[in-house]
């Protein structure tokens, strides 16, 4: 007589339990407004409520009508796509209706193929559609595998009420990420238009913003932070829209009378700034853009702020700007210059012009090396045998990827920048024998291996064939 009650008692425990992890994931839920983390939330919280192996979210890719995975656990494909109506999650996205499959071999609208793929085997699967607020299917969650025999009733309605909030919450992130890539776009598609009026800056605004990112990052700085200071570094040129071509593209040394019109881009680039609307979080954007020329003596401009009065996202563009200047092609006034070069010049302005500290991460930590490149990287593995001017072993291998201006490679031994080498590929039957020279290493620890990013020597060297670009 006792059993009975035992069991019930330790049933409402469970159920308890249940629930307040459900509001658990609902408050999360509410809270996050980066898609990727919502989902990952959602896949783990799913999988330890009902008790199961492992759970997978497929979205709607309303362009292709397709499901795509974002977020899977374990050793599942990053990204596995299937036509909406294929398999247990297409019917499920077709028919909008829930369905709880005991045995999934027996089931004919269960695939096999992709438990053939990972060597995963799927015993028993409970698939939920998600629903937005106009009761359009935007996704559906699939959970695999009870740790205890199949899905119960219970199970059913707790996905449902699940999924009833992560759809509501997931078109609110998606929302948010498409206003957020409009936003930037938007800044990216403006800071190109302002470099492109010099040909010989374009790429200048992207690349100080990769170069300040990757400070900001090893500062520690969050996503805000990041974000802020991304945006300030694409648009810190904004104000030189003003500047007329007479000076901005004069080819010869400008006269102290149009040095000091040229120094007004910073003001116009506040006044610009000022005149858009930013959310609270980035409303210091039009200050950092238009102080990356202040130096910590107060020798800059446009409003001599001295070392205290500036801001360290200030600091960091004062420097990516400067060293994105030196190391940038050749100017009319100038030649390009080394990394080596270009680091002297900023270390004779340490702790006068530029912060020492912020010097030290970015020469320690490689915090410089970024893609520079302007051409699109294609993933093809090109057999190769590459020879080094330092040696004279050739090594063979295939390529990581491929531009029409370098390429990537992996390999055990690490060679300096600017080793000078001789590269024999072959595609499409065709052999290629190029010069090149290494522009950047990258140590990958997990693999014990280095990535040698290769520079062509003669950028017209080699003619990727069409039908790769639309790798």
């Amino acid at each position: 007589m006792k059993e009975p009650v035992i069991e019930r008692v330790v049933s409402s425990i469970v159920r308890v339990d249940k629930l307040s992890l459900l509001l658990e994931v609902s408050n999360a839920l509410i809270a996050e407004k980066t898609l990727e983390r919502l989902l990952k939330i959602i896949v783990e919280k799913t999988t330890i409520l009902l008790e199961a192996d492992r759970s997978s979210i497929f979205l709607l890719d309303y362009d292709t009508n397709e499901l795509y995975t974002k977020v899977a656990q374990l050793k599942e494909a990053s990204e596995i796509r299937i036509p909406a109506g294929q398999g247990i999650a297409g019917f499920v996205a077709k028919s909008a209706k829930l369905v709880n499959i005991p045995d999934a071999y027996k089931d004919s609208r269960f695939n096999p193929d992709v438990d053939k793929k990972t060597g995963y085997l799927t015993r028993n699967i409970l698939c939920s559609p998600m629903l937005n607020r106009k009761n359009e299917v935007v996704g559906v969650l699939q959970v695999l595998n009870k740790k205890k025999g199949s899905f119960s009733l219970e199970d059913e309605h707790l996905i449902m009420a699940l999924t009833a909030q992560a759809a509501v919450a997931i078109e609110n992130a998606q929302l948010y990420q498409e206003l957020e890539l409009t936003l930037k776009s938007f800044l990216s598609t403006l800071a190109s238009a302002i470099d492109a009026r010099d040909p010989t800056t374009a790429g200048h605004s992207e690349r100080v913003a990769r170069l300040a990112i990757n400070m900001g990052k090893a500062l520690g700085f969050n996503e805000i932070q990041l974000k802020m200071i991304d945006y300030a570094a694409a648009l810190h040129d904004t104000g030189k829209i003003g500047v007329p071509d007479s000076i901005l593209l004069k080819p010869d040394k400008l006269t102290p009378e149009e040095y000091e019109i040229m120094k007004q881009h910073a003001i116009r680039t506040k006044e610009i700034l000022d005149n858009m609307f930013f959310a609270r979080e980035l409303r210091e954007i039009p200050h950092i853009a238009s102080t990356h020329h202040e130096r910590l003596d107060g020798s800059g401009y446009p409003l001599r702020l001295k070392g205290g009065e500036m801001t360290l996202s200030a600091k960091i563009l004062a420097v990516a700007d400067v060293y994105d200047a030196l190391v940038s092609q050749d100017r009319p006034y100038k030649k390009a210059m080394s990394h080596e070069q270009a680091m002297a010049i900023l270390e004779q302005g340490r702790d006068k012009h530029f912060d020492g500290h912020l010097l030290d991460i970015f020469k320690e930590k490689n915090l410089y090396l970024i893609e520079r490149r302007k051409s699109p990287r294609f993933p093809l593995e090109i057999p190769f045998v590459f020879r080094s001017k330092l040696d004279s072993k050739e090594r063979s291998g295939k390529t990581i990827n491929i531009s029409t201006c370098g390429l990537l490679i992996a390999n055990q031994r690490l060679y300096p920048l600017g080793t000078e080498c001789d590269i024999t590929m072959r595609l499409d039957d065709k052999e290629y024998c190029v010069k090149g020279r290494i522009a950047r290493v990258d140590k990958k620890l997990s693999q014990n291996l280095y990535y040698l990013g290769i520079s062509f020597v003669d950028p017209a060297c080699i003619d990727i064939p069409f039908k790769y670009r639309k790798v």
